[in-house]
């Protein structure tokens, strides 16, 4: 599976932030639904610390997409991307994730813990 992260700017209304999508599934096309999309709070990389906002899953097509968004959304630069492991099983009603990123920026292992209120802290975890 994949990873990347999304530089959403420009989007008027809407504060710019980074998006980072997780692939769940392999998919059937580049529509299907299958990345676990979660938004930074502010304009700041997702790291260690940050708090992130879930968003509804994302088509699959994000993995290589970059520019303009349709309906006036703003533009979207890939400024990290790579392999996804989860180190514990997946479920869809996670309240945390454990996944190894290995990219050019996110590299280790990382927990996304549930807030409570549709936030999730990512913490740098060892599993080893």
């Amino acid at each position: 599976m994949r990873y990347v992260v999304l530089h959403h700017t420009d989007w008027p209304g809407h504060e710019d932030h980074y998006d980072l999508m997780l692939q769940i599934a392999s998919g059937q096309s580049d529509d299907d639904r299958v990345l676990l999309t979660f938004a930074t709070l502010d304009d700041s990389f997702p790291r260690p610390g940050s708090v992130l906002r879930r968003l509804p899953d994302h088509r699959r097509a994000y993995l290589q997409f970059e520019g303009r968004l349709s309906g006036e959304r703003g533009r979207v630069s890939r400024v990290d991307a790579g392999l996804l492991r989860f180190t514990l099983p997946y479920a869809p009603d996670f309240s945390e994730l454990n996944v190894a990123l290995t990219g050019l920026h996110l590299r280790g292992n990382y927990m996304l813990q549930a807030q409570g209120d549709g936030t999730y802290t990512m913490l740098a975890m060892d599993f080893a």
